[in-house]
């Protein structure tokens, strides 16, 4: 009896939990004759943006109902609003543009592109463009979000900027590729982003030249301010 109980509660949780995992928006536009087109889509007032592939196809990991999207297709530039959708079929015309909901781009779920959103500008990223991915953790968060960063298990950061960087000197003045950045917090280092929540950022700036940071910046830093920070900064 214990055993059923324990399993009811288990499946009981797990519906729960599969409940609260945020649903993918999947998406596609195409021309008026059904062809797919390739588009940059990003949502205003983040730097959330993703790319339909040739055959129009585009997702993002979450939409929310007041969100806008700005599309830039066939040297066009049009906004259109979610407005509560949960899938969007839009069709581009030349002097106009309709969107409809599509229950078949909804049921696609994960599988419907290869890529999802991506920052558009990883050079400062606000924290709530972080947490509306679902992620559970900063680290997972800049891991789907930021491909220029690699970030190992123990939650220190590497900031890829090319093939060879500056050296002081040394055999054939060439350094390692790649060297840990520095981590800073409220104008404190810190040793790993094991030790930031991911619901305690208000700013991360990703820099990979920070001369003010002197030789500990060498290798680029991640900085970030949080939102109790953030906020006395307002208003100052």
């Amino acid at each position: 009896m214990k055993r059923f109980l324990f399993a009811v509660i288990a499946l009981v949780a797990s519906i729960a939990l599969y409940a609260q995992q945020p649903t993918p928006f999947n998406g596609q536009i195409v021309a008026p004759n059904g062809k797919g087109l390739k588009a940059h889509l990003s949502i205003k007032g983040t730097n959330l943006a993703a790319n339909a592939d040739k055959q129009g196809r585009f997702g993002f990991s979450t939409l929310n109902a007041d969100d806008v999207l700005e599309i830039k297709c066939n040297k066009q530039v049009r906004e259109v609003k979610v407005e509560g959708r949960q899938s969007m079929r839009i069709v581009w015309g030349d002097e106009s543009v309709e969107v409809s909901e599509d229950a078949e781009l909804l049921s696609k779920g994960d599988e419907w592109v290869k890529r999802r959103e991506y920052l558009n500008d990883v050079s400062q990223i606000m924290g709530s463009d972080l947490r509306r991915s679902g992620a559970h953790s900063l680290i997972s968060a800049l891991r789907a979000r930021v491909p220029s960063i690699e970030i190992d298990d123990s939650g220190r950061v590497i900031i890829h900027r090319g093939s060879v960087q500056k050296s002081s000197g040394g055999i054939g003045d060439r350094a390692p590729i790649n060297f840990n950045a520095l981590i800073v917090v409220d104008g404190q280092e810190v040793q790993s982003l094991n030790d930031v929540s991911l619901f305690d950022i208000g700013i991360i700036k990703i820099l990979d030249e920070a001369p003010l940071y002197g030789f500990r910046g060498v290798n680029g830093v991640v900085e970030i301010t949080s939102e109790g920070a953030l906020k006395r900064q307002q208003q100052n």
